[in-house]
This record gives C-alpha cells, structure tokens and sequence, in this order.
C-alpha cells in the first residue's frame, strides 16, 4: 500500500493557505485604495471560501482590479463569486475603506495564517520522521 503525505488532512491545510492568502491579497487590495474615490472595500469570508474551494469553485490567483491591467479573466471576475462589497460606511469621496478595520484583519488574518501552516509543518515533520526511521535512522 502506499501512502501518500497529500491525505485529506494535508489537502484540508493546503486550502485553507491557499484562502488565507486570497484574504490577504483582499485586504491589501483595500489597503492600497484607501484614498481612492469611490472604492468600495471588498470582504472574502474564510467559511464560504473554504468551502467554495473545496467544493472546486473559484479560481486562486491574482484578480484583474482594473480594465488595463494584462489578466486571463475578464475584468468584472472577481476572485470568488462571493465576495462582499462594503457598501456603508462611506466617506465624503464615497470610499468605504477604514484602514484600521484593515489593518486589525490583516493581522488576524496573518496569525491565522501562520497557525495553518505551523500545523501542516508539523504533518511534513511527522513524515519526515517517519521516512528516517525507516531507514533505519
């Protein structure tokens, strides 16, 4: 029999890295249009992510943000379907970023970020571990 270490647990934290980092890109996306007239924040939750790219949906990647920037999409696809644009909260310039809101998600999103990928390291150590003393060593 062989075993592979891309089980479903592996696969579950390879997801779950890929969605923080789509979250992250969101955020930094608001972050630099924070002065820009108009804009609307955008939010990508975790749960419906997750389960949206476990489900097969959405693509991973870089999302075209403006109609001249080069992209494989078109320009009104958005990294998941179901991203949410905040609407209230605008300023006089109608920009609905808060930067300390995005900031503070940013962070959270880090440390979450991080104590997936601290639980997929520990998965790669046990197999490591497991393949040297296999050898014998």
């Amino acid at each position: 029999m062989i075993i592979s270490p891309w089980d479903s647990g592996t696969h579950l934290y390879e997801r779950a890295l890929d969605v923080r980092s789509a979250i992250h890109e969101t955020i930094a996306s608001n972050m630099a249009n924070e002065e820009t007239p108009g804009y609307k924040a955008r939010h990508l939750p975790f749960p419906e992510t997750f389960a949206a790219v476990l489900r097969g949906e959405g693509p991973l990647g870089q999302s075209v943000t403006n109609s001249r920037h080069l992209g494989v999409r078109s320009s009104d696809d958005r990294i998941f379907h179901h991203t949410i644009k905040q609407n209230s909260g605008a300023g006089l310039d109608d920009n609905t970023v808060n930067l300390e809101k995005e900031m503070t998600l940013m962070a959270e999103n880090t440390l979450l970020y991080m104590a997936v990928s601290q639980f997929l390291d520990g998965r790669f150590e046990g197999w490591k571990r497991a393949i040297s003393e296999g050898r014998g060593g």
